[in-house]
């Protein structure tokens, strides 16, 4: 009978707390815990007692032993002072009595109710007996807090209970949760302390948070090292697979972008089926369908620009064409139907993608125009307008950016580097940037140009995602030294990155390699620059430092304990990647830097 009473209760009677206040309960008196167990008897059902209690200790109330007994169905709910808020629970402990036993995590009082089960406070059972008692316990405010994807991750190894905040706080925007002690929301190469507290005592871990763009991989995707470079593979020469990977930060469809990828679309011309470079506000964890649909088809409110290496029409060439191609679909559906942009040939001649090549594929977005621009190989391949917040993404501009892939009754490997191809143009004789008060100068030289239409000076925080900042025109054709020079002010907490987009007339571009902003707004800091080129990393800083350099892992790559202000390290023969550069001055102040080797 207990036993079925008991699921109407937990589907009918209990709305998330187990038996609260309800205005039958009685007061019956104050009870004063000591490390050895007392006993209160006559208690009926419906009594509460208060109980003044300190942080760190245990306290334990019960009616199954060391005195306590009811010849009732019992049931302890340990609440706060308004009655409502549930602190612990217990029913059925030993056969129908109950045992709650709850650690203080504050100085304070506390109510202990006693109900007759199904929390029946009326008092129509009496003459139970509560044993009770407190141990005195230490508190440990030890607690480990290790890296993870644009924060960190908290692990109390002492005390638990406590609650968590940052010390001193960052103010750039990043977030600890107060009970967990996780951090999010951090700038890439910054470090932030965390203090754990459990009554008055406290303790600070520090981490290092990676890189804020990391992805998340659903179906068969997975991290493929190649040649040094950590990828994402889609999909393996295996029939019927679907890969798909969405970065962990969402892009704004309200401002300008530019998004860049290097693509392997595999090394077998008569497989299947292709990649997508897909945006979609539903979740990171979504995948379509396998075969023609690329793993993007299914996915709701879908902008799929697809890059299709196998011929599904049947036989018209109307929907698909024999060439390996790039269109653009919103309608969810890769197969059915024509595209909403193209198609087109991936590459101006036609032919194959899946020839074992490695192609970079870029896509630009004008908020202010609604012009997307899919370049391959950094020609221009296609053009698609629309206002595909409000057509496609169903109002929302932040939207979930990734790769799909998926193989059918024939397959390829096909896998995507998050990295920027970069090219540093013969002609570019150097890009360097100097600080002038608190703006920036970028100031470079050009040996020779030739049909150079305008510079578009870009910034990036992960060296995926690009924004533009200012378009600088070209002198166009010459033959002899041109200088260069733009200023811009930023402010910006964030470490940024920043590259020089070569355009000629006929829209094709080259991208110099990315070089560290100064930060000229934030004069202060110890670390003023961080570039790499002719495989040597260079640091200088703005008084003597000890240097640390550590991969995402962690892992330490270098440490220098002479105090100066210039440092070198040879990057031949070290992975491409994120890594940090940690200085740390005489006076203990420690900054670190991201830096991302190419």
């Amino acid at each position: 009978m207990k036993t079925l009473f008991l699921f109407l209760v937990l589907f009918v009677t209990f709305t998330g707390i187990a038996c609260p206040f309800d205005g039958n309960e009685t007061f019956a008196g104050a009870l004063a815990p000591g490390v050895a167990y007392q006993t209160q008897g006559g208690v009926a059902s419906g009594n509460y007692y208060s109980i003044n209690v300190s942080c760190g200790n245990t306290y334990n109330f019960n009616f199954c032993n060391n005195g306590g007994a009811a010849g009732w169905d019992t049931q302890i709910t340990i609440l706060a002072t308004d009655g409502t808020t549930q602190l612990a629970y217990n029913d059925d402990a030993c056969g129908l009595q109950s045992n709650v036993t709850w650690y203080a995590n504050f100085t304070g009082t506390i109510y202990v109710l006693i109900s007759q089960f199904n929390c029946n406070n009326l008092g129509g059972s009496t003459g139970a007996t509560l044993a009770y008692n407190m141990t005195i316990g230490a508190t440990d405010p030890s607690f480990n807090l290790s890296v993870s994807c644009g924060g960190g991750v908290a692990t109390v190894t002492g005390t638990t209970g406590g609650s968590f905040a940052f010390n001193p706080a960052p103010g750039d925007g990043a977030q600890v949760n107060a009970t967990t002690g996780t951090v999010s929301n951090g700038t890439a190469g910054t470090t932030y302390f965390v203090e754990y507290t459990v009554c008055s005592n406290s303790s600070i871990e520090s981490v290092i948070v990676v890189d804020e763009d990391c992805f998340t991989l659903n179906g068969n995707a997975q991290y493929i090292d190649v040649n040094g470079e950590d990828c994402i593979q889609l999909t393996q020469e295996i029939n019927n697979q679907t890969g798909c990977a969405w970065s962990g930060s969402q892009i704004d469809f309200n401002s300008n972008f530019s998004l860049s990828l290097d693509y392997y679309f595999g090394n077998n011309i008569n497989g299947a089926d292709g990649n997508t470079f897909t945006f979609q506000p539903s979740s990171s964890t979504a995948c379509g369908q396998n075969g023609g649909q690329l793993g993007a088809g299914g996915i709701a409110n879908a902008l799929v620009v697809e890059f299709d290496t196998y011929n599904n029409d049947f036989p018209a060439h109307i929907i698909d064409i024999a060439c390996d191609h790039i269109a653009v679909e919103i309608d969810g559906n890769m197969l059915n139907g024509a595209p909403y942009c193209g198609p087109v040939c991936a590459k101006a001649g036609g032919g194959n993608i899946d020839d074992g090549g490695v192609y970079e594929v870029e896509i630009a977005w004008n908020a202010a125009t609604q012009q997307l621009e899919v370049y391959f190989d950094g020609a221009l391949r296609l053009s698609c307008g629309g206002d595909f917040v409000n057509t496609v993404f169903g109002g929302q501009n932040m939207v979930y950016w990734g790769a799909t892939s998926a193989t059918g009754g024939l397959n390829n490997e096909q896998y995507f580097c998050p990295s920027t191809i970069v090219i540093l143009p013969s002609e570019l004789a150097s890009f360097n940037t100097i600080c002038n008060d608190k703006s920036e100068v970028f100031n470079w030289v050009v040996a020779s140009e030739s049909r150079v239409d305008y510079y578009q000076l870009e910034c990036t925080y992960d060296g995926s995602i690009f924004y533009p900042i200012e378009r600088i025109e070209a002198f166009g054709n010459s033959t002899s030294e041109i200088y260069y020079s733009t200023t811009i002010f930023n402010d910006d907490p964030k470490q940024r990155y920043y590259r020089l987009k070569i355009v000629d007339e006929n829209g094709e571009f080259e991208n110099t390699d990315l070089i560290s902003g100064r930060r000229c707004a934030y004069s202060s800091e110890l670390i003023s620059t961080v570039f790499e080129k002719n495989n040597l990393l260079s640091i200088s800083t703005s008084e003597d430092v000890q240097l640390t350099i550590t991969n995402q892992l962690g892992q330490v790559i270098l440490n220098d304990f002479d105090f100066r202000k210039k440092f070198e390290m040879p990057t031949d023969g070290v992975s491409k990647g994120v890594y940090f550069v940690i200085a740390t001055a005489k006076n203990g102040q420690q900054e670190s830097r991201k830096v991302i080797l190419m």
